[in-house]
């Protein structure tokens, strides 16, 4: 061959050669190619894939003109009804008909060429060439219809058009190179159009359509149909279709072995349709753009899948933990969309996929909720998780494959049996043991045995639960992966039996107690879930059982051991007190209290100590219900049965040498699922949990009127209370019970002597143990009367009496200082309620009268806590915005902490939404003055969601109020009030109780005083002679006289689980300190012991006479003692006279006058705190400030969440308080602070949920003064009550965030060092209030009136009143910052008069809610810091929102005086040293 010349290698080319030399650029390839793809079989009237050989190019030059007439039923859509289609096979032609509006049969001017002639006959002509218009059609570049011209030998249009009253007609030939004159005929019928032409095979090298090509031809006829609009009827052939929806179109696909579900498809708009299925076939999609089939997607496909992979990843994440990527979830995928885009955009001529940009689609479709459930039901989230684990199992089984199988390295504390993976593998046993100090001992019994097929390993812990765990979390658990790599599993497999693995027995020594009976279960649950076959195998799962006491015989080295509780129990009583006295008792805590020489025993005697495990029927649904997420319903029917089963004697017998795995779980699991929910749920009687109670008994055991260390109560406690879990989680219930921020306790019971922990971060931040002090506090023994001391049945610890099964307070403590906790199966969240409230409900119950409702309340709360719905409120924190548009924080919502809050500002000064906050917190109040960004805060000022966007609001939840009642079983009540009833029956019983062991007391002391008196006047006449006596005529004679025997005191009070009586553990004060301390001498020795035991007895009887002092026969101490018996007559008199509601009613009585003194020093003291910070407080210049200009990224978030804004917006509207979204998306909530985990055996479940109140300030007046409600509407219901009554400025209305989604309760094993199972009954604490008079509350006489309602906002009267003649220091937050504490209030129950007083008529009785007003803020004289009751008029508000307020004075702040140890009124009585005060032996206490 020649060289080329220059002009065969340059070349040029008109556009009509270069589309028949390069066809791929235009119509796609012309070479054949196969692929799968979806066709109409007729024959079953369904869609199926095969694969098919077809020519995209000749496909394509068919598709453009289906296209054209789709696109005409767009500019005609009133007009085309129909589409016709003809396709011959033998004559290789097509025809196209629609009856749309015909093509203008006129002349073009500007081209001197007829329309219909131009368009279809001269390339890069048409319609869609402005862009400007935003059309939704399918042609786009001008070539279309030509390139079905070019590529074919003969092509004929004919239109017709109504209008023009012509129709026209005109033949191109030769790949259109060659053309006839177009006829142009007069016309009176309707319009159409039909395209008739005849491909150029030779073009595309071959000779015609072929089987496969026409199969494709008429399933794309099939697409029309189903894609556009159902007014418009498409024919195939002269065959009308049988579809006209996109939803029929979708029907003819099949559904994969899945069900037909109606919520699979939506028509979103009228722009967007989207069907989901689950594919068995890798991910699938048929979609369409403007009747345009995109066979390979594109971003309106990805925009579809983006939604779905998004929900499915955190139905994923939330079900088991995965986290699943998206090339996991479209594999499982088959997606159906058609949709209108405006001017679209494609990769290439061919249209096969979309390139425009979400934002330019004209349109949006959010998917709706009924469609994202049915895909998350669907079994996608399923698939997805597994194909994720599967991922996950091959990493795990890669890390712990062996290389060796007889050796396992890399696990140091393992000690392998030698034999382990060899031929005796099957003979070999694991034994898992409960740390490494059981690991000891195992060590040491293995002495006595062949090490050869025993090997140990320490677990530290418990194991996870992995039922419901993701294999990530499977993976990072250390414990759970060295127990698989030593046994030999792997998680791919199944196992029928373990001769495949290194052991063939796997042995569980864990302690005897609950946690250990846990532990057996996890690792019972463990193998279950991966390997259920694998426990069926009989003798594979073991343990090994320990004595959990031991009988040891005194003077005898034979002892009796007791595997559990209930055995040993049965055995004290069949043996009877005085039996058991004869045997030294000990109780084994766990493995480590056997010695090495022990261990030894119980491996000689292996047989006696192993159990093995057998499989039974219905064994799978027991572990299933133990542990299993979804299975909580059963299993509060499980522990509530077995609560409610009188015959506890069904315990596990340990005899025997099998045990199935149903008695397990139903005899000794449930044992730990009921110890769990005691120590994590309260009692509704004294509102606290074990471990707290047990603080409790020992403070008064100890009489702790005097401060010790934290950690030296915490050893007291151990040791005296039989507290058998570690000393830090009793170190962390103390801490609880003393703390007093906002969100904690009303009334702690424990006085903080150090730093106990503040609201900065919800208590986490008090300091250790050893550094702090504690000690009752005054409430205490008004909460908890010394008297009720001697009612209450005490619990017995082998032989030693300990804590009452509850106390019985004044009033229910449950309510007051709140609680939350997780046990098995059940939870319980009970909010603060103001004690002023519970003790108003009592009184009223006491006369008679129904309950008021009542709402949660915190001490020193200032913000409001509304009734949304029944059991359900926000709590709102305190807001104002000055003219500056600054932002002043005051108050945050109960259970938000202040570091916590700061940490979420941050996030939002990242998210360029805050452009800078400044902070002044204290320890007790909060002060955050945030500037937004001028764009955001314009935008959320507008949409009013200014609040729910800063997270000033949280919800408290009342309708999960669940305890144990007083016969210890679990109970849900359903609200407060319900609280109170039951507790009130309760309470009513025992003051009868406390009355007849007052009056047996006093009556017993009556006697013994005249018994005393007689006793001293007849020695001092000389009728009696006690001198030179032998003892037994003496105490003869003192028989003969009547003189009554007074035996010693017993000093503990039995009860039905005490046996036999200690000296040391008496729980309750001696009866003897009843009586005067200087006659009760003690009995010393009396020169021998005499062989008369009776004569001992009458010793003992008689003492009280025959001990006292010679002192006592002087005259003075005579007469000192018969006074003391004319008022001790007395007092049993008025005691006799009194009934129990009397008796209640005065403790009340006192109870509410130490909390209105307790309040008021405590709102002094923060009062003092917020002056002082106020005097040392800068401006915030927001105006100094450089604002920057958003970026991008945040501008389109803002964009994007005010368009949410205006869809969800219109629905739920922006009312205050709603429930909607707010219009838009919220920001992330401030975290909460991560709960602790209970560690093994801790009788705690860490709570610290608390959080202190009070005020900032502002230095403008109260921005909301004008929007107050009329005087009218005077009194609000119960149910809206602030934190404590007090005025709330009016919010604006705003939808309220989405609901927050509930935590589920799930089981819980308790763990955490330094979590307390009882710190959750330090819940929250709260106060408030609203206006008072003018009158200081003081000065006015108490009333038996219930305290006024009250409706929250001031009246505009009283915001309009003048201003007092001293100024105000803040008329904003500060004004209202002792106003919201409700000391006023609570101090009076009189209703306050307005400014000025409304007209209204008598009321019905107020709710209990709100109380009457706080007193007004500080102004500039100190003389007036807190002048109780005073209230100021506001100082006259500036026009405009947030204006200044006058500035106050500076002037020397008082400083706080320390409060003083007052607690030390309750010292003991017998700290008296006069004479006097030893006569006084007979009186009670205070």
């Amino acid at each position: 061959m020649g060289k080329k010349t220059v002009e065969e290698i340059y070349q040029k080319k008109t556009q009509h050669e270069h589309i028949l030399a390069r066809p791929d650029m235009y119509i796609g390839t012309i070479e054949p190619v196969t692929e799968e793809a979806w066709v109409f079989d007729e024959a079953d009237n369904i869609m199926k894939q095969r694969k098919c050989t077809w020519i995209p190019g000749l496909y394509k030059i068919f598709d453009e003109i289906l296209v054209n007439a789709s696109d005409n039923k767009v500019r005609d859509f009133e007009g085309q009804t129909q589409i016709k289609v003809w396709i011959d096979g033998e004559k290789g032609m097509v025809r196209v008909w629609n009856n749309g509006e015909g093509i203008p049969v006129a002349k073009h001017k500007e081209h001197d060429l007829w329309v219909s002639e131009m368009i279809f006959g001269h390339l890069m002509t048409g319609s869609n060439y402005d862009d400007t218009e935003a059309k939704v059609t399918g042609g786009r570049n001008g070539f279309g219809a030509k390139l079905t011209n070019v590529f074919s030998t003969r092509f004929e249009v004919e239109s017709a058009h109504s209008r023009s009253r012509k129709k026209f007609h005109m033949k191109w030939t030769n790949n259109m190179l060659n053309s006839e004159p177009p006829s142009i005929t007069p016309f009176d019928g309707t319009d159409y159009t039909m395209i008739t032409f005849y491909p150029d095979f030779a073009k595309f090298n071959t000779t015609g359509f072929g089987e496969d090509m026409l199969l494709i031809m008429k399933r794309r006829v099939y697409d029309i149909a189903g894609c556009t609009d159902k007014s418009l009827k498409c024919y195939l052939n002269g065959n009308k279709l049988p579809l006209s929806t996109f939803q029929e179109y979708v029907e003819l696909f099949p559904t994969m072995g899945e069900e037909k579900k109606a919520a699979s498809y939506s028509r979103v708009n009228d722009r967007w349709e989207v069907c989901v299925r689950v594919s068995n076939m890798g991910f699938q999609q048929v979609s369409f753009v403007n009747s345009i089939a995109t066979t390979r997607g594109g971003n309106h496909v990805r925009y579809i899948t983006d939604q779905i992979i998004t929900k499915v990843t955190d139905a994923a994440k939330k079900k088991s933990k995965v986290e699943a990527k998206p090339h996991m979830i479209k594999p499982h995928l088959f997606v159906f969309i058609n949709c209108l885009i405006e001017n679209p955009g494609f990769d290439s001529q061919t249209k096969e996929t979309l390139n425009t940009t979400k934002p330019k689609f004209g349109s949006n479709c959010d998917l709706p909720n009924s469609m994202i459930d049915y895909i998350l039901k669907s079994g996608i989230v399923e698939r997805t998780v597994e194909m994720a684990n599967s991922k996950l199992q091959k990493e795990m089984a890669s890390k712990l494959k062996n290389s060796d199988r007889r050796q396992v390295l890399g696990i140091p504390k393992l000690d392998d049996a030698n034999e382990a993976g060899g031929k005796h593998s099957a003979r070999c046993t694991l034994i898992l043991t409960e740390g490494d100090s059981a690991k000891a001992l195992c060590t040491a019994g293995l002495a006595v045995k062949d090490r050869d097929f025993f090997g140990v390993f320490p677990l530290r812990g418990k194991p996870l639960n992995v039922r419901d765990a993701s294999l990530k979390k499977v993976m990072a658990c250390e414990e759970i992966q060295c127990v698989m790599k030593i046994m030999g599993l792997d998680m791919r497999q199944s196992y029928t039996s373990p001769d495949n693995l290194r052991y063939g027995h796997l042995m569980i020594m864990s302690d005897q107690d609950h946690d250990g009976s846990h532990i057996k279960g996890l690792l019972i649950n463990f193998i279950h879930h991966y390997w259920p076959d694998l426990i069926k195998s009989p003798g594979f799962l073991q343990q090994f059982i320990t004595p959990i006491v031991k009988a040891r015989e005194k003077g005898s080295s034979r002892s009796v051991s007791f595997f559990s509780m209930p055995t040993y129990l049965e055995w004290r009583q069949r043996l009877g007190a005085a039996a058991t006295t004869k045997y030294d008792i000990r109780y084994y805590k766990g493995l480590g209290t056997s010695g090495s020489k022990e261990g030894r025993e119980y491996f000689e005697n292996i047989e006696v100590h192993r159990l093995d495990f057998v499989h039974r029927e219905n064994d799978d649904e027991r572990i299933k219900m133990a542990f299993a997420k979804d299975k909580v319903e059963d299993r509060k029917q499980w522990i509530t049965a077995f609560r409610n089963n009188e015959n506890v004697a069904e315990h596990m017998d340990y005899s025997v040498k099998s045990v199935s795995y149903s008695d397990f779980i139903d005899k000794e699991l449930i044992l730990f699922s009921v110890a769990d929910c005691e120590r994590s749920i309260p009692s509704v009687v004294d509102g606290l949990k074990p471990g707290q109670r047990k603080v409790l008994f020992s403070c008064f055991k100890r009489n702790l009127v005097k401060s010790i260390k934290v950690a030296q109560l915490a050893g007291y406690v151990s040791e005296h209370s039989a507290y058998h879990h570690g000393e830090a989680s009793l170190v962390a219930t103390i801490v609880a019970l003393a703390q007093d921020f906002v969100g904690s306790n009303n009334l702690p019971i424990l006085q903080q002597d150090g730093q106990f922990g503040t609201r900065l971060q919800g208590g986490k931040d008090h300091a250790a143990g050893r550094y702090i002090f504690t000690r009752l506090t005054t409430a205490a023994r008004l909460l908890y009367h010394r008297d009720d001391d001697f009612t209450v049945d005490y619990k017995d610890d082998d032989g030693l009496s300990v804590e009452p099964f509850y106390y019985v307070p004044v009033i229910p403590m449950v309510l007051v200082n709140g609680t939350a906790g997780i046990g098995t199966g059940f939870a319980t969240n009970i909010p603060n309620y103001s004690p002023y409230d519970v003790i108003h409900n009592i009184r009223r119950l006491l006369i008679g009268d129904e309950l008021l409702p009542m709402a949660p309340w915190y001490f020193g709360f200032k913000g409001t806590i509304e009734e949304k719905e029944k059991g359900k409120f926000v709590s709102r924190g305190k807001m104002s915005v000055r003219a500056d548009n600054v932002v002043s924080i005051s108050e945050l919502p109960i259970g938000t902490w202040t570091q916590q809050y700061k940490k979420f500002l941050e996030e939002l000064r990242e998210k360029e939404i805050v452009v800078q906050y400044r902070e002044h917190n204290t320890d007790v109040t909060v002060d955050f003055e945030v500037l937004l960004h001028p764009t955001v805060f314009e935008l959320w000022n507008g949409q009013g969601v200014l609040e729910d966007k800063l997270q000033l609001k949280e919800y408290i939840h009342a309708t999960n109020i669940i305890a144990f009642n007083k016969d210890g079983q679990l109970t849900k009540y359903a609200d407060a009030e319900a609280v109170i009833k039951e507790f009130y029956l309760i309470r009513l019983d025992y003051y009868n109780r406390r009355k007849e062991y007052m009056l047996g007391e006093l009556r017993r002391a009556v006697s013994k005083l005249e018994n005393m008196v007689r006793f001293v006047r007849e020695v001092v006449a000389g009728t009696l002679v006690v001198t030179r006596r032998k003892k037994k005529e003496l105490l003869d004679e003192l028989l003969q006289k009547r003189y009554a025997a007074f035996p010693p005191a017993q000093k503990k009070k039995l009860s039905s689980t005490t046996i036999g009586e200690g000296e040391n553990d008496a729980p309750q004060p001696n009866p003897e300190d009843l009586e005067d301390q200087y006659l009760a001498a003690a009995v010393g020795d009396d020169g021998g012991r005499d062989a008369d035991e009776s004569v001992n007895k009458a010793t003992r009887d008689y003492d009280y006479l025959l001990g006292m002092k010679l002192w006592s026969l002087t005259l003075e101490m005579i007469n000192r003692l018969e006074a003391q018996m004319q008022r001790a007559r007395a007092d049993l008199n008025a005691l006799e006279r009194k009934s129990p509601r009397e008796m209640w009613a005065d403790d009340l009585d006192a109870l509410e006058r130490h909390m209105k003194k307790h309040f008021a020093d405590r709102e002094t003291e923060i009062a003092g705190i917020l002056k002082k910070k106020l005097e040392l407080k800068r401006n915030f210049e927001a105006h100094r400030v450089r604002v920057p200009v958003l970026s991008d990224k945040a501008r389109a978030a803002l964009n994007k969440e005010s368009e949410k804004f205006t869809k969800a917006g219109k629905r739920g509207g922006a009312k205050d308080g709603g429930e909607g979204d707010g219009g838009g998306e919220a920001q992330p909530k401030p975290k909460k602070a991560p709960k602790r985990k209970k560690k093994k055996g801790s009788d705690s479940e860490d709570n610290f949920d608390d959080s202190s109140d009070d005020d900032d300030d502002d230095d403008g007046p109260d921005p909301f003064a004008d929007e107050e409600k009329p005087a009218k509407a005077a009194r609000a219901p119960r149910a809206k009550a602030s934190g404590g009554g007090a005025a709330a400025p009016k919010a604006k209305k705003a939808p309220a965030p989405k609901k927050s989604k509930k935590k589920s309760s799930s089981d819980s094993d308790e763990s955490s060092s330094d979590a307390s199972d009882d710190s959750d009954d330090s819940d929250e604490s709260s106060a408030g209030g609203s206006e008072s008079d003018d009158e200081p509350i003081v000065k006015k006489k108490p009333s038996t009136k219930p305290p006024p309602k009250s409706k929250g906002p001031r009246t505009e009267a009283a915001a309009k009143a003048p201003s007092a003649k001293k100024s105000v220091v803040n008329v904003d937050d500060d004004d209202d910052f002792l106003n919201d504490f409700g000391l006023n209030a609570i101090a009076s129950s009189q209703p306050l008069k307005k400014a000025p007083p409304p007209k209204a008529t008598p009321a019905a009785p107020k709710p209990v809610a709100t109380r009457a007003a706080a007193p007004s803020f500080l102004d500039d004289d100190d003389d007036d810091l807190f002048a109780l009751g005073e209230r100021k008029p506001p100082v006259a508000a500036t026009a405009g929102r947030g204006a200044a307020a006058a500035k106050p004075k500076k002037a020397p702040a008082k400083k706080c005086r320390r409060e003083s140890d007052s607690d030390s009124e309750d010292s003991d009585s017998s700290s008296k040293s006069s004479d006097e005060s030893d006569f006084d032996f007979y009186h009670t206490r205070e």
